[in-house]
């Protein structure tokens, strides 16, 4: 079982969808399992009510809570067990059924069970709202919750290629994906850089991608000389960057990037940054190929026009 989640405004929009009436699909099936505080059943009575007692709070912007809880293909979930694991979910994320509503949908347009839980994140009794921090490290503890307690396989099946039958890829991968894992479920752990300090300790190397602006756009992972994608094991630049994001843009920055009074080391040159002491320091690599020439991760645009400045100041008048 796997979890995935956004949040949005449009209440509308988003339970029109889990109601199968926004979909291009004319065969697919959409099914109400269950709904907790709501007295309308359609679509458009739900979203109305959802976003009255959204409007109660003014601070909310995005009051839509929408998650997709998958099982493997072939797998048998009985409807029981789908209510049941979308009830479990909703408490382990911190919706209590007493205070928040919910509209759960069932598709069947997939080779593999799903369900779409629809929650408003307002409650109705006007107290805190529930938190849309570190989803992805909150989605899989929860999965693995529900997992444990209903008796479910733990990840759908893979799709097996010729690079998977390498014993040393799937060990790396396997090796990677428990690191990363029980890493982002630290809450110790507030920054990129606090991430890439607990992965070397455990022997892994990280690789950054970074567009010309300086924002992560590619991860991936080294182990006992083995590389392994960001996507093999499940971990993508944008889930790292709404992961750190809450805690402020200076997260997502490396040691390595520029900072008052430090220059970075070029992307043309990535190099292990070295401790007081002469050893290595975090195992981080920059690949910054696509950016333009003289650009370095990190550089704010003042910085580079001025250097862009120089340059034209040292090229001969004709």
């Amino acid at each position: 079982m796997i979890a995935k989640t956004v949040t949005g405004n449009d209440f509308s929009g988003a339970l029109e969808y889990g109601a199968g009436l926004r979909s291009d699909r004319t065969n697919k099936q959409a099914e109400l399992l269950s709904v907790a505080n709501l007295g309308s059943q359609e679509a458009g009575g739900m979203a109305a009510e959802m976003r009255a007692v959204a409007e109660m709070s003014s601070r909310i912007q995005l009051p839509v809570w929408h998650t997709v809880l998958s099982w493997a293909p072939g797998e048998t979930v009985s409807r029981a067990q789908k209510v049941a694991a979308a009830k479990l979910y909703c408490e382990l994320m911190g919706a209590s059924l007493e205070r928040h509503q919910v509209a759960v949908f069932e598709h069947k347009d997939k080779d593999h069970p799903h369900i779409h839980i629809y929650l408003n994140r307002v409650p109705m009794d006007g107290g805190p709202a529930l938190r849309s921090d570190q989803n992805y490290a909150r989605n899989v503890q929860a999965t693995r919750q529900i997992r444990e307690q209903l008796g479910m396989k733990p990840l759908p099946k893979r799709r097996v290629t010729t690079k998977d039958v390498d014993p040393r890829k799937e060990e790396a991968r396997g090796y990677v994906r428990e690191q990363l894992t029980a890493a982002l479920q630290d809450a110790s752990i507030r920054s990129l850089d606090q991430l890439i300090a607990r992965l070397q300790a455990q022997q892994i190397e990280v690789v950054l991608k970074r567009d010309a602006k300086g924002v992560l756009v590619g991860t991936s992972f080294r182990y006992q000389q083995t590389s392994v994608k960001g996507t093999d094991v499940g971990v993508r630049a944008q889930q790292l960057r709404d992961h750190f994001r809450p805690f402020g843009s200076e997260t997502l920055r490396t040691s390595n990037q520029l900072t008052p009074g430090h220059r970075s080391t070029p992307a043309a040159e990535p190099a292990l940054a070295r401790a007081d002491d002469g050893t290595p320091g975090s195992l981080l690599s920059l690949s910054d190929a696509s950016g333009p020439a003289g650009f370095s991760p990190g550089l704010d645009d003042a910085e580079r026009n001025e250097n862009e400045g120089r340059r034209r100041r040292r090229r001969p008048r004709l």
